[in-house]
């Protein structure tokens, strides 16, 4: 088990407690979050969550935090899984 191994439930309330928002006009497979109002122009602008309960991209949604706020918010994130 490495690191970065979460589920879905773990990963969501990571994100809300970091400030990301659910943007809830999406009907796919896939959930949509914007970041905190304080990271500005990102890129990518927002970050996609699977919806079934096992997460295989957990290395892929940790780089994209990383992308748009640094290690600090990659720490912030890892510390309430």
């Amino acid at each position: 088990m490495g690191i970065n191994n979460f589920n879905r439930r773990q990963c969501l309330r990571a994100l809300k407690k970091i400030g990301f928002r659910k943007s809830v006009k999406r009907r796919g497979k896939h959930d949509k979050f914007m970041p905190p109002e304080n990271i500005k122009n990102t890129n990518p602008p927002f970050i996609m969550i699977p919806r079934h309960k096992n997460i295989y991209c957990q290395n892929e949604i940790v780089k994209e935090i990383e992308k748009m706020g640094g290690q600090r918010l990659v720490e912030k994130f890892r510390s309430y899984l």
